[in-house]
């Protein structure tokens, strides 16, 4: 698992990249329109599509080290074997979910390259906001593929064993 947590700092660092341009751009802009007189046209097509980056680059990164958002209440309740079973099923239907967004996901995105529909701003094709979304979702497949391959390899920890490592 240390490995795919490696793996996974790119994911986490380009996102903190994105979000401190997110914070400088942002304060710029505010400081040229009320101090300068000068607003910065397409602030706001900039800050969704940076957002938008943001949420979906760091994606892969929470699946390599499975960082998902989990609540333990049966943990605590069923032997370990079962947790961990119940882990590798959660894993399986999530791979399982992944794959049927990045489906659902390619007709609308082909959509809007067709369309050729654009912000109001700077006219940037709406296609362009659809790249980040679909390389997260890719990627999260890809990431949620090793994850399932450590855990057939290595077991499945149960949340109370990595919750332990985490502490470390």
């Amino acid at each position: 698992m240390a490995r795919l947590r490696v793996v996974a700092l790119p994911f986490g660092y380009a996102a903190a990249l994105v979000l401190a341009f997110m914070m400088l751009f942002t304060a710029t802009a505010v400081v040229m329109r009320e101090i300068f007189d000068a607003p910065i046209l397409g602030v706001i097509d900039v800050m969704e599509l940076a957002l938008i980056f943001c949420i979906f680059v760091a994606l892969p990164g929470v699946f390599l080290r499975d960082e998902n958002v989990v609540v333990d209440i049966i943990d605590q309740a069923v032997p370990p074997r079962v947790c961990a079973a119940l882990r590798l099923i959660g894993l399986v239907l999530t791979l399982g979910f992944l794959v049927l967004m990045m489906i659902e996901m390619i007709e609308p995105a082909l959509d809007k390259l067709n369309d050729r529909e654009v912000t109001m701003t700077l006219s940037i094709n709406r296609f362009v906001h659809w790249v980040p979304i679909i390389f997260g979702f890719a990627l999260s497949i890809v990431a949620t593929l090793c994850v399932l391959a450590h855990y057939l390899r290595h077991g499945v920890p149960t949340a109370r064993q990595s919750a332990e490592k985490t502490s470390e």
